[in-house]
């Protein structure tokens, strides 16, 4: 069966769309003008890295990875590098990560300003690092030595660990349905009620001392306490340099020696009677250290005690004196008749008078 033109057409098309996709993937790396200088470098492990991955000198594109293969124990990268003498005798390669997701570069770190070229064929200095795979191995590893004594701890601690949470649902089961003072401070709104109130009534408080009402509001708001207070300390201030200064009474006191002196004297003085008194000299030694003032004075007592008892027995002139009525009496009447004597004299003479207080006496 004869192919029509629009087929014929198609095929082509397909046909150069292949061809230039397979010379796009042999000929990218084909730069018939530019300069390449091959190395090799090997490592231990080369993970993520192929065939095309970019070579790069702080970052920048200079080369490309051409060859991956083993040799003995090891991997031999081989790589172009399009730049001359940017490869030293002291330069080291690393695989390096482009991003979190794979991607990686062989990377070329700068030696030293005067170091070595490294002609080209020359073997690079490596370093391993870590990749994706190793880092999740470590990962792994830490998480295992980690969580197996985590779950064992867990496990042991699992019955204790029920029954704590057991009795703290429980406790929050009494709490959300009232029991105990916690389950009422919880679900009782008299409470809150009270604290309402209470709280309206420290603002309250607040206000009026804020206003300068009441004893503490005065003293909050009121200058007046503040300049008193700052006029005692100043007055106090004035005080005390007086007195640091000797003057006044006080200052005198702290500052003049005399006062000293004399209070010296005066304690001697009065050590020197002390120990007189207690040698018994003197009026004070002999009261009270002499044994015979104590005895008269005892004999005095006795005698005197002895008289008011006589006295108060209505015995001698003394005793009748106190306890007899009569005497009283008699002195009464006498002074009576004495009056009448008198206020008859005025009506009467000399001898009259005289013969009417003989006759009135007696």
């Amino acid at each position: 069966m004869s192919m029509s033109v629009e087929q014929k057409v198609g095929l082509f098309f397909l046909a150069a769309l292949i061809l230039l996709a397979v010379m796009i993937e042999f000929v990218q790396d084909w730069r018939p003008f530019e300069e390449q200088y091959y190395y090799q470098a090997y490592f231990n492990s080369s993970v993520g890295l192929k065939v095309g991955d970019p070579v790069r000198i702080a970052g920048v594109d200079v080369g490309k990875v051409k060859k991956i293969d083993f040799e003995g124990n090891r991997v031999r990268v081989d790589f172009f590098v399009n730049r001359e003498n940017s490869v030293h005798e002291d330069t080291v390669a690393r695989i390096r990560q482009t991003n979190m997701l794979g991607g990686v570069f062989l990377g070329l770190a700068f030696g030293e300003s005067g170091s070595k070229v490294l002609p080209p064929g020359g073997s690079v200095r490596t370093e391993e690092s870590t990749n994706i795979d190793q880092l999740i191995t470590n990962i792994d590893k830490s998480q295992s030595r980690i969580l197996s004594p985590l779950g064992e701890l867990v496990e042991d601690s699992r019955e204790p660990l029920i029954e704590a949470i057991n009795r703290l649902d429980n406790i929050v089961t009494k709490i959300d349905t009232g029991e105990g003072t916690l389950g009422r401070l919880v679900n009782n709104p008299t409470l809150y009620d009270e604290m309402n109130a209470m709280s309206t009534r420290l603002n309250q408080l607040l206000a009026r001392l804020d206003s300068g009402e009441g004893t503490l509001g005065k003293l909050i708001a009121d200058p007046a306490l503040y300049n008193n207070l700052n006029t005692a300390m100043v007055n106090l201030a004035d005080i005390s340099s007086q007195i640091k200064s000797g003057e006044g009474t006080l200052g005198k006191l702290l500052h003049d020696d005399r006062l000293y002196e004399e209070t010296t004297k005066t304690v001697a003085s009065l050590s020197a009677i002390t120990d007189k008194v207690n040698q018994g000299e003197g009026a004070l030694g002999k009261m009270l250290n002499d044994a015979t003032l104590y005895d008269n004075v005892s004999e005095g007592a006795a005698h005197f005690n002895s008289i008011a008892k006589k006295v108060d027995d209505g015995q001698g002139t003394l005793g009748r004196l106190v306890n007899d009525d009569d005497l009283y009496r008699d002195a009464k009447t006498t002074l009576h008749k004495v009056e009448k004597s008198v206020d008859g004299l005025s009506d009467t003479g000399p001898l009259s008078a005289l013969g009417v207080v003989v006759g009135t006496l007696f």
